[in-house]
């Protein structure tokens, strides 16, 4: 593990943390080739099931999710001093999981380690594909070297160690190694005991990581032994020299990635706004933007196409004016019908709070749809029928959302206990990016007052100016400006929810803690999570003035779900197309 380094992430308060490197070599016999290899952490406490401080994989700086590199043919007619070389570029496509003779790949994954209730990822996997014969002038000769951040809280703790794979016989034959069966075998566990009083500022290298990352060490690489190939100037550099910075885009949404030669294939998550500044909130949280793609020709949807973390998404907004379920369904069966490799939507926006009960609902804050018992997260209170006791009783429950989703979620709330809610941080990145969006910041919890149900906004008045003061409910303020997260049931409906005695009514009749108005037209056709920031309280003291912030928050939390999602889990979630 050489170079690796203890010290602290962030300022006060700080958190304990360990830069981890980890330099891959590997040799094979004579009469054989590595075909592929697994190589796999996992980071545990002494206990069994592990609930204690020992911090997640932080998957912020697991780098690019894969590299690869394939022999390209310096073809000129003629020429005979044109030699192959191998490039190596960054990667996600599908492509990559079957290596071709003249590619190799390497990829890295995080999951949850079996028995661990935390919902934190703290086993990584690194999967490498070799390339066939004459081409393997890499991983079996050279060296790799990869790294991650892993967070702690000063107690030992264990690394175990397995790696598995495959080799390749001359003639064709096939091995495997690792498959012992005596589990005990296949495994190494070191243990590990972090210094106490460790103090080194971790911030910049955790940072680098990113360039850093996936490294090709050709230090000692007889690269002689075949000489029709050489390294390009575009490959990953030596560890020794200057990681390559890759551009960054600052203030327009106009300026595209220079890796725009995506398909629509590549695009496997969507991003459904009502409203055109929730699509504004959407698009402000890309890492990149990318170059439009032609769609299907029944398709009327416009598009923003970008990218978080390791993942390409589509955002679709609803027609101008054009709000409720049916709307909502029809953009997500025409967003469907031209990105086909799509898994899940995310339904990103506004919605009205329901405060009191169990959850201190306040504006600004984040609501998830979450299932309970029988219910999928999303149930639309306009849907139901008349009983013969003369009341409405609600029918319309939907679909779960993935189970890939509901994994994550479950991962995030844990982390956001033992480490804080990390949106606030991304609404700050967004209004240094787009100086334009400085009315997507917090109003003031001076802006921020509950009325009591029975107490209707008066009729001429544009604002809470006019409302008596005395029909206000006094609540603890709270000391900052820190978003909070609710996990829940959420209402969906064709029409506005603007009166506070039936929220009340329905809120105590099914649990709900949010109204809103697109969902229910989603939830059973399109695989989706619903995430709405709250604007007001679903009363008729309704105003414009937490809009912004609320559609801002609420496109912070989907872009920290994704930042925190393998892609791995992506992958291996059924497309939507049919589901």
């Amino acid at each position: 593990m050489p170079n690796s380094k203890w010290g602290i992430l962030g300022y006060e308060p700080s958190q304990p943390a360990w830069v981890l490197y980890l330099q891959l070599q590997f040799s094979q016999p004579a009469d054989c080739t590595l075909k592929s290899a697994n190589i796999e952490l996992s980071f545990q406490k002494p206990q069994s099931i592990c609930r204690s401080k020992l911090g997640p994989v932080l998957t912020e700086y697991l780098g690019p999710r894969g590299v690869t590199g394939y022999v390209r043919s310096r073809d000129t007619e003629g020429s005979r001093k044109n030699k192959d070389f191998i490039e190596f570029q960054s990667t996600d496509d599908e492509e990559s999981k079957n290596t071709p003779d003249g590619k190799w790949s390497l990829r890295a994954y995080t999951w949850p380690i079996d028995g661990d209730e935390s919902g934190l990822h703290r086993r990584v996997e690194w999967i490498i594909n070799e390339a066939k014969p004459p081409y393997q002038t890499i991983l079996h000769r050279d060296q790799i070297r990869v790294g991650l951040v892993v967070s702690h809280d000063t107690e030992p703790f264990f690394i175990t160690v397995r790696i598995e794979g495959q080799l390749e016989e001359t003639y064709g034959g096939m091995l495997r190694f690792g498959r012992s069966v005596d589990d005990s075998t296949r495994c190494v566990s070191v243990h590990v005991s972090p210094p106490a009083n460790s103090e080194t500022s971790l911030e910049e290298i955790a940072k680098r990581l990113n360039d850093e990352m996936t490294n090709m060490i050709f230090d000692n690489c007889a690269l002689e032994a075949v000489p029709h190939h050489k390294v390009s100037s575009d490959a990953y550099r030596p560890a020794r020299e200057e990681p390559r910075k890759r551009p960054r885009k600052t203030g327009s949404l106009n300026e595209v990635c220079p890796e725009s030669k995506r398909s629509h294939g590549d695009y496997t998550i969507g991003w459904i706004c009502a409203l055109p500044l929730e699509m504004a909130a959407a698009s402000a949280m890309l890492d990149d933007v990318h170059d439009l793609l032609p769609t299907h020709s029944d398709d009327q949807n416009s598009y923003i196409l970008g990218s978080i973390g390791a993942h390409n998404i589509a955002i679709a907004c609803l027609p101008s004016g054009v709000y409720g379920t049916i709307s909502a369904a029809i953009v997500a069966s025409q967003m469907q019908a031209t990105f086909k490799s799509i898994r899940f939507s995310l339904l990103v926006g506004i919605g009205g709070g329901v405060p009191g009960g169990d959850t201190d609902i306040r504006l600004g804050d984040v609501v998830v749809s979450k299932p309970s018992g029988t219910l999928g997260g999303v149930i639309q209170y306009d849907y139901g029928k008349t009983c013969a006791d003369g009341k409405f009783h609600i029918t319309g429950a939907l679909n779960k959302p993935p189970q890939a989703l509901l994994t994550m979620v479950a991962r995030m709330s844990a982390e956001y206990m033992v480490n804080g809610c990390r949106l606030s941080g991304y609404l700050a990145d967004m209004a240094k990016k787009y100086p334009r969006m400085q009315g997507f910041t917090h109003p003031s919890q001076e802006e921020d007052r509950l009325f009591g149900a029975d107490y209707d906004h008066p009729k001429a008045a544009l604002t809470c100016k006019a409302c008596d003061p005395s029909k206000c409910i006094p609540r603890r303020p709270r000391t900052n400006d820190t978003p909070v997260v609710h996990y829940g049931l959420i209402a969906s409906g064709d029409q506005v929810m603007k009166h506070g005695l039936t929220r009340d009514r329905l809120a105590q009749e099914s649990g709900i803690i949010c109204f809103e108005m697109e969902a229910a037209g989603l939830m059973d056709n399109f695989p989706c999570l619903v995430i709405r920031g709250i604007c007001d309280y679903a009363d008729s003291h309704k105003n414009k003035a937490w809009q912004n912030y609320a559609a801002a928050v609420a496109a912070a939390y989907a872009k920290d779900l994704l930042v925190m999602t393998p892609a791995r889990q992506v992958e291996i979630t059924p497309r939507a197309v049919g589901w």
